[in-house]
């Protein structure tokens, strides 16, 4: 009896093992294809390579992202001398795929993010994060800015709307915004979100770019990676409430939702 109870213990872990043995090669082979796409990316930032580095950058990277910028962003890195990569997370979830790791140059290990999107039959790197020390702390809090860049993030965003409402139309918010939300929003669109602050006392919405807003909570990753920061401003007696919603795209944050209330 011992020894049936024994085979069967044996029988069942060796298909446990077998199961999380096909698994963790499903994982591998789903996931290579981002893992090709980036390190070629690396590799062409030596500039040894016959590849651009362009040609493995999607649209919505492109669209804020100036050669300039791009090339100053990887010589301050020094990843025009990458030596390898080494990405421990990696996930994949429909068109949309994302490494977690380190890149090694010949100077310095870099702890990375680079998010991919699929454009056709291709791969695309639609954000790349270089990311500081501290941010390795712990899951939740690794990818997101520290909080004088959240504090920077949020009063730019407010400026740029408090600017569009003394313009009365929405496109400096639009043109401010992710491409992402670009492509899936109009500027009339916005204007008719916001139109019930443009009858508002403009000279009272002004008030907001000498003060520092309340934040009502930490900023905070959603489920889809999408930054969440919330907070208010108190203006003669009255409150001014936002919540902001950004994604990284390109070399930064960029907003890709913005609610405003106000309760008097």
């Amino acid at each position: 009896m011992v020894k049936n109870k024994n085979i069967k213990a044996a029988i069942f872990f060796g298909a446990l093992v077998s199961i999380l043995s096909f698994m963790l090669a499903g994982y591998f082979y789903f996931t290579a294809a981002l893992v090709n796409t980036a390190d070629n990316f690396l590799r062409s930032l030596e500039g040894k390579a016959a590849d651009s580095p362009t040609m493995y950058l999607s649209d919505d990277f492109k669209h804020h992202v100036t050669t300039s910028l791009f090339s100053e962003y990887i010589n301050e890195n020094g990843l025009n001398n990458y030596v390898s990569a080494n990405w421990g997370s990696r996930s994949l979830k429909s068109n949309r795929g994302s490494l977690v790791g380190v890149i090694q140059t010949k100077d310095k290990l870099l702890p990375a993010t680079i998010s991919l999107v699929k454009e056709g039959e291709q791969w695309k790197i639609y954000s790349f994060q270089i990311r500081s020390e501290q941010s390795q702390q712990n899951e939740e809090t690794r990818q997101l800015p520290d909080q004088q860049t959240q504090l920077l993030l949020a009063t730019d965003i407010m400026a740029i709307f408090i600017k569009s409402l003394e313009q009365k139309s929405m496109q400096l918010l639009y043109e401010s915004a992710a491409a992402i939300w670009q492509n899936n929003t109009t500027v009339n669109t916005l204007d008719k979100a916001f139109e019930r602050f443009y009858s508002e006392n403009i000279l009272m919405f002004n008030q907001v770019n000498n003060k520092q807003p309340i934040f009502e909570h930490v900023a905070k990753l959603d489920g889809d990676g999408f930054m969440l920061m919330a907070g208010f401003y108190e203006i003669e007696g009255q409150t001014l409430s936002f919540e902001q919603r950004y994604i990284y795209e390109g070399l930064a944050w960029k907003l890709v939702g913005l609610d405003v209330r106000l309760n008097k």
